[in-house]
């Protein structure tokens, strides 16, 4: 593990507290426009899941993916969907999705 990753492994829920209710939705909204609907969404370093509730809410596809496995269970519980634990330097299928957004190099 690096310090990063530690960081959010071992504040995992106090970190969901403070960035789940945070509106991004102007964001989000930008980033979508990008993208036809329905499209295919890479959320790596999902942390919570809030930005991958949002784009399911939104009809999208989305797979959401962290490091830190404490996050990737507040995740999946926070979206329904499963979360994978896996490093960025670990992707390998990058071509598969229509858009991806990365938020944490941990």
């Amino acid at each position: 593990m690096n310090g990063t990753l530690d960081y959010y492994c071992l504040n995992a829920a106090d970190y969901a507290k403070q960035t789940l209710t945070v509106d991004f939705s102007d964001t989000q909204d930008r980033f979508l426009e990008k993208l036809p609907a329905g499209a295919h969404i890479l959320d790596f370093g999902c942390g919570a899941g809030r930005d991958t509730k949002y784009f399911l809410e939104h009809g999208y596809i989305v797979t959401a993916v962290d490091g830190s496995p404490e996050l990737c269970e507040i995740a999946s519980k926070h979206t329904g969907i499963p979360v994978r634990q896996m490093f960025f330097q670990d992707l390998n299928d990058a071509e598969a999705y229509d858009g991806s957004i990365s938020k944490n190099s941990k």
